[in-house]
């Protein structure tokens, strides 16, 4: 590493790159900085959703939108007809056309540091519990494969503090090199199951 600069010109890839992630795990910061560095738009699908009227209703115990998938799958390819490339933040992979996906960006983030900033949101409970128990057991990296294959996909830590080196090993990947790398949060999710269980009995 070091022999690509994130600040300097690149060349504008062709198709639809994906960051998902549980929330608060720091997609926003990496989308916003890598639609930057490629030269691509960059849209939110839960923005898209509210503001294009794609929402179907509300699930009201975790606090999140139901989305009308199928209608957000059309827009996104419509918009990338359009642009030629997109960068596309989304929890959900099932708004996401799959045949456009040139790579799939996975952002981890340690639970006992995610813990806490889904608390800062103040998310409820259940929500709180549920995402971190999402980012334990690799969820965001299995939604990952169901819109694309092992060779399409880079998983990259949201919560190190090092975006531009992300971003480089986001930029070696789309180049065509192997970058193999593996998040295992067992220890740190072990370690806090304690607190949310306090959490749950509003200690």
């Amino acid at each position: 590493m070091g022999n690509i600069n994130v600040s300097g010109p690149r060349s504008r890839p062709s198709g639809l790159i994906v960051v998902l992630g549980a929330p608060a795990s720091g997609k926003s910061t990496l989308c916003r900085r890598l639609a930057e560095v490629m030269g691509c738009p960059h849209i939110n699908v839960g923005d898209l959703a509210k503001e294009r009227g794609y929402v179907l209703g509300k699930d009201e115990e975790r606090d999140t939108l139901i989305l009308d998938e199928d209608s957000i799958r059309r827009e996104i390819s419509r918009i990338l007809e359009r642009e030629g490339c997109l960068v596309v933040e989304t929890i959900s992979p099932y708004a996401i056309p799959p045949s456009d996906v040139i790579l799939v960006v996975v952002v981890r983030c340690k639970p006992s540091i995610l813990l806490e900033r889904l608390r800062s949101r103040g998310y409820k409970h259940l929500k709180i519990r549920e995402n971190v128990e999402y980012e334990a057991i690799d969820g965001p990296l299995q939604d990952a494969l169901e819109i694309a294959d092992w060779d399409r996909i880079i998983q990259v830590d949201g919560c190190g503090g090092g975006l531009d080196r992300e971003i480089e090993h986001i930029l070696m990947k789309l180049e065509g090199r192997e970058i193999s790398r593996r998040f295992d949060w067992t220890e740190d999710f072990m370690s806090i199951l304690e607190r949310l269980a306090r959490d749950a009995h509003g200690k």
